[in-house]
């Protein structure tokens, strides 16, 4: 061994030897263990709640963004070990480095108190899917349709064009809009002087002809609810059915204009509340 590292025109020492073969071991070790974590979360889609068999590019996104960000903080915990395993090694005092360490984080810290706080909350909105790229949702008053999400900020595209861009760790509420299903909802008043019952068959009937026209948009069959509440010069009355996200507005232009030209052919009479 001796001859071997000489041959390099190195000095060889055994005092220094052991230590350098302990700091390249850990080194080595701490490699392998990251890459054992990351060939692990390559796999991660296949654990990730609510996961189909085959992978969707949303599922794959967040596996792929979890999986970065576990391995950058693994990278960041190897290298500061290293540095402090190295300076003990070779002898260097470690409470001044620890001090110095202190400080620097301490004032990090300090300026750095919301940075740190949505990228927390980024990384839990990533990892338990509350919502995703492409979701409609409503955050902090805002409505609008997800474009970006990092570990920071989430972007929305508002239905009229502008972006808002909310920071993640001022997120205390979140409704998404667009997950599963929505309900279409009409709401309309006829004169009091008009038979319920004839009304309610009328509005059955647009219903089921609806569901079977626009099927791929409407997920059950429509329903009329009943008397939503008596009005001064008439009767509010609602019907509702379940529909395929994104396609509530859709659902109800339509609907409504099926039930105008329904009761107008009928002679029923719709009143302004």
């Amino acid at each position: 061994m001796q001859q071997f590292v000489e041959s390099f025109g190195v000095v060889y020492s055994p005092d220094l030897l052991k230590p350098l073969l302990r700091i390249v071991s850990l080194y080595f070790v701490g490699l392998i263990t990251l890459k054992l974590v990351d060939s692990g979360l390559r796999r991660l889609i296949s654990i990730v709640p609510g996961s189909a068999a085959a992978a969707t590019p949303r599922l794959e996104r967040r596996a792929e963004t979890i999986r970065h960000i576990v391995r950058s903080f693994g990278r960041a915990i190897l290298g500061t070990v290293l540095v402090f395993y190295i300076a003990a090694e070779l002898g260097f005092p470690l409470g001044g480095l620890l001090t110095t360490a202190s400080i620097a984080g301490l004032a990090i810290g300090f300026g750095a108190q919301s940075l740190v706080k949505d990228v927390i909350a980024g990384f839990f909105v990533l990892l338990e899917d509350q919502y995703g790229v492409g979701d409609s949702v409503r955050i902090a008053g805002l409505e609008g349709v997800v474009e970006e999400m990092t570990l920071r900020v989430t972007v929305l595209r508002a239905g009229s064009g502008e972006i808002h861009v909310v920071p993640n760790g001022t997120i205390q509420t979140v409704s998404v809009l667009s997950r599963d299903w929505r309900r279409a909802v009409v709401d309309m008043s006829v004169a009091h002087k008009e038979e319920l019952g004839r009304v309610f068959a009328i509005l059955a009937k647009v219903g089921d002809q609806l569901a079977k026209d626009m099927s791929a948009d409407v997920l059950d069959a429509p329903t009329v609810t009943g008397v939503e509440k008596l009005v001064g010069i008439g009767t509010k009355v609602r019907v509702g059915a379940r529909v395929k996200p994104m396609r509530q507005s859709a659902v109800e232009y339509e609907w409504r204009r099926r039930i105008k030209e329904a009761f107008d052919k009928e002679g029923v009479q719709l009143v302004a509340e």
